[in-house]
């Protein structure tokens, strides 16, 4: 099944900092750290994702890191071009975090 985002590369920038790029191809989101993280992983390939679109243009995907122990939720802004996360990262430690942050996103790239 194609989702939503399939085809896009988009570029972001929390409003603490941290910059990720994710592409987002054949059901798969890939998406790595730019610069300093601030301990955030790295990158991560190949994550199967779901995607629905809330209205025109404003794009709710999730994902689930069962690996590393991490659940996702972006709503993508495409028309105003913000991104807002809520994440549970290392939900099976003892020090998981809590990721509730939004961001401008730079660019979007559509193949």
């Amino acid at each position: 099944m194609q989702q939503l985002m399939d085809g896009m590369t988009i570029d972001y920038t929390y409003s603490g900092g941290l910059h990720f790029v994710v592409t987002f191809r054949n059901g798969l989101a890939s998406y790595r750290a730019v610069g300093d993280t601030g301990g955030v992983s790295n990158r991560n390939d190949d994550i199967p994702y779901e995607s629905r679109e809330i209205r025109p243009g404003l794009i709710h995907t999730v994902w689930h890191e069962a690996n590393i122990g991490d659940l996702v939720s972006l709503v993508i802004d495409l028309d105003a071009n913000r991104i807002h996360s809520a994440a549970l990262l290392g939900y099976q430690a003892d020090d998981r975090m809590l990721h509730f942050e939004d961001g401008v996103i730079n660019s979007i790239r559509r193949d």
